[in-house]
């Protein structure tokens, strides 16, 4: 287990005690309960996605490597977008070689969001947990996690699979344009969460079905499938270099998402949806 360089300072008014949000039982827990073999964890970090990235260029960990920061200044989402993380979010990234080609990244991003909409749902008893292709999670239509997937180009065996979920950090503290867009999982079920447990869940799921990838496919697209909350929607998809606009008809067997346009059913493999 590593344990990034912490300090802490005599509280003043200026510069409060920062609330220790995991303890050194509760780091060696996780390697403990789950596949998880080594915890990089840091008090603040700018983006555990870039440390993740940073780790894979200094070599091939030799087994799953979980970056885990209490505070993300600078999280990052899909294109541009910045992951808002207030105190009680959690924010990591897992660094590990699932053996999949290039190919298979539209299913493993699905397989991911997949695997914490379920274990979130098994935490807070809330049957209304959906997909947003490729990979956020949503519950009551806001978003309750998001999911970036990188490939770190030394080696593309790797998977670097960040992940926000919104916990203990509700919204009412959140900035005016996301208060009617997300949502935390304390304000779902109107009390907070132990975030150890919450992460060890996440963890646990997020192995069984990236186990599932290329031997219980039927079984993964059928998820997907029932989860998708642009289904029947009017979407539009910004593919980078031109928008597709149009009638979402769910997701395909290789994880695209299927638009219905004036010119025929086109499936988007990679993108983001910019309406729906």
């Amino acid at each position: 287990m590593q344990r990034g360089i912490k300090t802490q300072d005599a509280p003043t008014r200026e510069s409060p005690r920062r609330e220790i949000l995991f303890s050194d039982a509760d780091l060696d827990h996780l390697t403990k309960s789950t596949f998880v073999e080594r915890v990089d964890f840091h008090p603040e970090i700018d983006s555990t996605n870039r440390r993740a990235m940073e780790l894979a260029r200094n070599g091939t960990p030799a087994g799953p490597v979980l970056v885990l920061a209490e505070t993300q200044t600078d999280g990052r989402g899909r294109g541009t977008n910045h992951w808002w993380a207030d105190s009680g979010a959690l924010t990591l990234t897992l660094l590990l070689d699932t053996g999949l080609p290039q190919r298979r990244l539209p299913q493993a991003s699905l397989t991911v969001g997949l695997a914490v909409c379920e274990a979130i749902e098994g935490i807070v008893e809330s049957s209304d947990m959906q997909l947003k292709w490729p990979n956020d999670v949503y519950c009551r239509q806001r978003k309750l996690s998001g999911i970036l997937i990188e490939m770190p180009t030394v080696h593309p065996q790797l998977l670097a699979i960040g992940i926000g979920i919104n916990v203990n950090n509700s919204l009412s503290r959140a900035p005016d344009e996301l208060r009617t867009t997300a949502i935390a999982m304390c304000d779902v079920a109107g009390h907070p969460f132990p975030l150890t447990d919450v992460l060890i869940a996440v963890l646990n799921r997020l192995q069984h079905r990236l186990e599932c990838i290329g031997c219980r496919d039927d079984e993964l697209r059928t998820k997907w499938r029932e989860r998708c909350l642009l289904t029947n929607r009017t979407v539009q998809v910004d593919l980078g270099t031109r928008f597709v606009s149009g009638r979402c008809r769910g997701i395909n067997d290789e994880g695209a998402l299927v638009i219905e346009t004036p010119a025929g059913l086109e499936p988007c493999y990679a993108g983001t949806v910019t309406l729906f």
